[in-house]
């Protein structure tokens, strides 16, 4: 991790800077992300846990001014999200070989007006998604479809890093709405995001 631009946004976020949030989640991202992966093996839980962890992040962002060693705090809340998520997750997944149904099953009609609901809300996305300029919608494409790092963008696309987070940031804050209601819906449903 870069730790100067790390130090400074780390001390922006303590102050409630919300620009100062978006560039420690980069940062840190990649680290957490292998991390995560190295740990438990799983992508979903790995990528949900660091949306945890900058959530709770913000949450106690006035504590973070007294933290001294920020990678091992960073690293210690995410370990505990992610034990806790693995935990809660095992436990609601069902026994392996177990011949018995689980019968508090929803209903077919719930679980077809609940995928018709995310089939609805999943268009939006990707109708805001192509409304947005040809560079930002690209970088969303890179990012967060291809999952490439933001160095990674920076060299495939033969821009700065600065410029392909600066892209990322406009057009996350152009779709912070739509998203925001989304997030959640996709994780619940465990649905990959594309066409």
């Amino acid at each position: 991790m870069k730790e100067r631009p790390l130090q400074k946004s780390w001390q922006l976020l303590a102050k409630g800077d919300e620009h100062s949030l978006y560039e420690c989640f980069h940062l840190f991202y990649d680290d957490l992300y292998r991390f995560g992966i190295s740990l438990y093996k799983n992508k979903e839980l790995a990528r949900e846990g660091i949306q945890d962890l900058f959530i709770e992040l913000w949450q106690i962002r006035q504590k973070l001014s007294s933290v001294n060693n920020m990678q091992e705090y960073v690293l210690t809340i995410y370990k505990r999200i992610l034990y806790k998520t693995y935990l809660k997750q095992k436990k609601n997944a069902p026994a392996e070989n177990d011949p018995v149904f689980d019968l508090t099953e929803e209903s077919f009609e719930t679980a077809l007006m609940d995928n018709q609901e995310v089939i609805l809300k999943k268009r939006k996305l990707l109708s805001h998604i192509d409304q947005l300029p040809a560079r930002q919608k690209q970088i969303i494409q890179l990012r967060f479809f291809e999952e490439l790092s933001i160095d990674e963008i920076a060299e495939k696309t033969s821009l700065t890093e600065r410029t392909v987070y600066n892209t990322l940031y406009n057009a996350l804050q152009a779709l912070r709405e739509v998203m925001a209601a989304l997030i959640f819906v996709y994780v619940a449903k465990d649905l990959p995001l594309r066409h």
